[in-house]
């Protein structure tokens, strides 16, 4: 199973948006980010709010995402989780001789996944995990600017919440739910230590 998805996935082809016109019957079954991609994606894009993309298999629409920079701010308890291992964000892979200037800084460079889609019909193929890596990829090797993090706010509403499906691409929360937002901010390392120190101390 897991050799079909992966072959499923090397079919799958990512370019950068251009045709808007493919998106006129676009149903990811989220009503709301329907009737926006349908519509106002278009003006997002040209207005240089973010960059967008198209995923196809054969030439059939199956999803769209939009990337744009961010910035990244966390408090002492995010900080403190980043440091000793144990935030689902990753520990950041930085220097020793750096850890005290990084952990000091107020905000971080970013790339944010301002939106991410996949057609109804083409759910329990793996394509948002595969999406995700994809672009974790994308921004670890763009040389335009720094990026030590992914962020995205997150779907969350009593309908329909995709918290738990970046929760397992390794996101964790930036806030705590607020009731009068449907989204929830979320981050991850990009760049992430395998561990605490690669080396024992002499």
């Amino acid at each position: 199973m897991g050799n079909r998805i992966n072959s499923f996935h090397n079919e799958l082809r990512i370019r950068i948006l251009k045709d808007f016109e493919i998106l006129h019957d676009f149903h990811s079954g989220v009503e709301s980010m329907d009737h926006f991609i349908r519509g106002d994606f278009r003006l997002s894009v040209e207005n240089h709010f973010c960059q967008a993309y198209s995923v196809t298999h054969e030439e059939e629409l199956v999803a769209v995402f939009a990337l744009s920079f961010d910035s990244l701010d966390l408090d002492a308890d995010d900080k403190e989780e980043l440091q000793t291992g144990i935030s689902m964000a990753g520990t950041p892979d930085v220097a020793r001789n750096y850890e005290e200037t990084f952990y000091a800084k107020p905000r971080y460079p970013a790339m944010d996944i301002a939106y991410l889609a996949v057609q109804q019909k083409w759910r329990g193929k793996h394509i948002g995990d595969f999406l995700v890596k994809q672009i974790k990829d994308l921004a670890r090797r763009q040389t335009l600017a720094g990026c030590q993090f992914l962020t995205v706010e997150a779907l969350a509403t009593k309908e329909h919440s995709a918290v738990g499906f970046y929760e397992r691409c390794g996101f964790t929360a930036n806030e705590v739910k607020k009731p009068y937002k449907d989204t929830l901010r979320m981050y991850m390392t990009l760049f992430e230590k395998e561990s605490m120190y690669d080396e024992a101390d002499d």
